[in-house]
């Protein structure tokens, strides 16, 4: 049962209370916070307590490098989603639901879970037709319990603009939404099944890729039968195999397998698999790749991946300046307040402390750390995708080195490079653009000399929008009410003491009297209080220059 949105509420704020961070529920943010250093450890805490969208959003947030410190991205990265199955009365329920009685369905379910994750836990069955399969089964009330902490979050993402250095609400506000919709498509069983039917029409040409195929009669927005396959985690794999004679060569021939996996998704079929952590990805006796859990899944355009590409064959190529210029392409911002001789001598600095090194001795994870940096530093944001993707490619790095100590991600991306200038310049994507830049100088050529006939008839006005005047006008609309309040408090006391002076009140005029003298001592009030604000507001600025 999920529970009401009034205590969950209350759950919430006892918990970020806790651990010092209530400050971000009211409003304050945690610029007040107890433990300012240890603001990303406490952040953590605080989402496994508060359980599965807290800790997948701390999954996304922790992608985010280029928004949020590293101290805090590094605490996010170690949320674990792993928690007890339950009972199996209790999913026997859902599975009566949505498909009716077992026996009708199953000829045998094990009541023991496979395994057991925050949304659901799989089971594995037999169908009435004699096939093995896994049955992946909702939790009950989990629906319902994301929805009132999708709503408590998407009150609370606007507060996180007070981690230290984050300085656009508007970036976590828009990360929330695409994590929302991403969450909601995770629990809807029906769209994870789509995933693997497209993700197996894309490796249909691989025979040693395997992706379990689904059972649309047996598949529901709560449960999701699909094709029981074995195979071992890569741990498992080399403690039984690591003594055979060729075990070296599959090692390493698994690496690479599973990068080259990874890359056609994102750079082939601008589709990929956003969770591809070593548990969804086992090895079968046959030496075969087993791809599981769909339930995360990017996707790419045909544009963005373009851009993708140009920064890894700006790398390979270790040339700053088009690496900066391939950054500045893909970011959300168009970058015109960097300092672009910075920009480029900070990407050099990159670059040469990759160069001379091997390639197994520069973890992708480090490069692009420093790149996130270098992006926060010139306020310049990634798209939420590709961010993403980037944390993406860093687990498989870290997937494939499980596999191979000696794996290198970005050799296998060098040798894929060709293939990607051959794709790039294929006659098919040459004749869409040469399509798209004929319709283009079309619409100029008809367009052109009606505005010409225009500005001939009625002439041309030229409009001037100035950015970055706001604070200045601000000031200076500040600076003049002050010198307004100054004038008219200046004369108010000198004509109230000019009055008081030759005023010689009779007996009939006390009141007017008493009346005078405090709207005179009420102006001297207020002139002190201006003049000690004009000097507050003065140190504060020095402070700030400082």
């Amino acid at each position: 049962m999920s529970i009401p949105t009034s205590k969950r509420y209350r759950q919430v704020l006892k918990v970020f209370s806790k651990h010092g961070l209530s400050h971000m529920l009211e409003g304050t943010g945690l610029r007040h916070a107890r433990n300012r250093s240890t603001t990303g450890i406490h952040l953590r805490q605080a989402f496994e307590e508060l359980g599965t969208t807290f800790i997948k959003f701390g999954q996304i947030l922790s992608t985010r490098h280029d928004l949020l410190p590293q101290k805090i991205t590094a605490e996010l990265e170690k949320l674990q989603t792993g928690v007890p199955p339950l009972p199996f009365d209790e999913m026997r329920e859902v599975l009566e639901a949505e498909l009716g009685p077992l026996a009708s369905s199953f000829s045998h379910l094990e009541e023991t879970p496979l395994a057991a994750a925050s949304i659901g836990q799989v089971h594995k069955g037999r169908t009435i037709d004699g096939r093995e399969v896994a049955v992946k089964i909702r939790r009950p009330g989990i629906a319902e319990q994301v929805e009132i902490d999708l709503h408590i979050l998407s009150r609370l993402s606007h507060r996180l603009v007070h981690f230290p250095k984050v300085e656009e609400t508007g970036q976590i506000e828009d990360l929330y939404y695409e994590f929302a919709e991403t969450l909601r498509t995770e629990l809807d069983f029906r769209k994870e099944a789509e995933h693997m039917e497209v993700f197996s029409r894309n490796f249909h040409s691989f025979p040693n890729v395997h992706i379990p195929y689904t059972d649309p009669k047996r598949t529901t927005s709560r449960v999701l039968t699909m094709e029981y396959m074995k195979g071992l985690r890569f741990s498992e794999f080399s403690a039984i195999h690591g003594d055979d004679p060729g075990f070296r060569e599959t090692r390493k021939n698994l690496a690479e397998l599973s990068a080259e996996v990874l890359l056609k998704m994102v750079f082939e079929d601008g589709v990929f698999h956003a969770d591809v952590h070593q548990g969804n990805f086992l090895v079968n006796e046959d030496e075969e790749l087993i791809i599981l859990d769909f339930g995360m899944v990017g996707t790419i355009d045909f544009h963005t991946r373009q851009k993708l590409m140009n920064i890894a064959l700006a790398f390979s190529s270790k040339d700053a300046e088009l690496l900066t210029d391939a950054l500045l392409d893909i970011t959300l911002d168009s970058g015109q307040k960097a300092d672009m001789d910075a920009l480029i001598l900070d990407v050099k600095r990159l670059l040469s402390r990759t160069s001379g090194r091997a390639l197994k001795d520069i973890p992708l994870g480090e490069v692009l750390g420093d790149l996130f940096t270098i992006l926060r530093r010139y306020h310049l944001r990634l798209p939420p995708t590709a961010a993403l993707l980037f944390k993406t490619m860093i687990m498989a790095e870290g997937t494939g080195r499980a596999i191979d100590p000696e794996f290198e991600l970005q050799s296998t991306i060098e040798k894929q490079s060709r293939y990607w200038m051959k794709e790039r310049y294929h006659p098919e994507h040459l004749s869409k653009d040469l399509l798209r830049y004929a319709k283009l100088w079309k619409d100029i050529g008809a367009n052109t000399p009606l505005m010409i006939k225009r500005m001939m008839r009625n002439g041309m006005n030229v409009g001037v929008e100035p950015k970055g005047w706001e604070t200045i006008i601000a000031h200076f609309h500040i600076m003049v009410n002050r010198i307004a309040i100054t004038l008219l408090l200046s004369s108010f006391i000198i004509a109230l003491s000019l009055l008081l002076s030759v005023f010689r009140p009779d007996e009939g005029y006390q009141l007017l009297s008493w009346f005078l003298w405090s709207l005179f001592f009420l102006s001297l009030i207020l002139g002190v209080y201006l003049l000690v604000s004009i000097f507050r507001s003065k140190h504060k600025s020095k402070n700030k220059t400082r």
